[in-house]
């Protein structure tokens, strides 16, 4: 038989242990969880960006390339893209082209693009005549006639746009139009550019 004073020790001792671990364990989750970054703010025109985390996955349909042939947006991954869905007859959406078309400019590559997806109905027959009025060297002319992409991102309204990482889920979206060619923008990518890295 274990004396009182004794077992009153020991409880002592095993409630001390457990409150010693409790705290490491908590230091410990405290410390992954902050060093986990949150992406930087940025603010468009008429909202702002709205990080997803975690991460989402979304099955999306194939749009279509100047010459109409379909494109699906697994090809671009192992690149972070910002996609743009826009229209002519969108004045937002204009006016925000040419902060895209420098985004492309001065960030695309190997590791970065953006997607401009026009969804005029009539296709190539109103974008490519924009982009040369309008000056657009750097971005690829694609569409979505029929809003099928669209859709699948439930977009409401134009300009929407949304980002996704390297394995193309979506982290984060912005409704209204931005101005992404500045360095607010620059560092929200860079910031998915760091942290998803392969």
């Amino acid at each position: 038989m274990v004396p009182i004073l004794t077992r009153f020790a020991l409880v002592q001792f095993v409630l001390g242990r457990f409150v010693r671990l409790s705290a490491f364990v908590a230091i410990g989750l405290w410390g992954a969880t902050a060093g986990a970054a949150e992406p930087p703010k940025f603010a468009g025109i008429s909202g702002d960006f709205s990080p997803i985390d975690p991460p989402e996955q979304i099955s999306t349909p194939n749009f279509q390339d100047k010459l109409g042939q379909p494109v699906s947006l697994d090809s671009f991954k192992g690149k972070v893209v910002v996609l743009n869905f826009w229209a002519t007859w969108c004045p937002p959406c204009v006016a925000e082209m040419p902060a895209l078309d420098q985004l492309q400019a001065e960030m695309g590559g190997k590791d970065f693009t953006v997607i401009a997806v026009s969804t005029d109905r009539e296709g190539i027959k109103k974008s490519a005549p924009f982009y040369r009025r309008a000056g657009i060297k750097n971005l690829t002319l694609y569409n979505d006639t029929r809003g099928n992409l669209l859709g699948a991102f439930q977009g409401k309204s134009l300009p929407i746009t949304v980002l996704l990482d390297r394995e193309g889920r979506v982290v984060g979206r912005i409704e209204g139009a931005a101005q992404w060619d500045s360095s607010e923008a620059k560092a929200l990518i860079a910031h998915y550019l760091k942290e998803h890295a392969s």
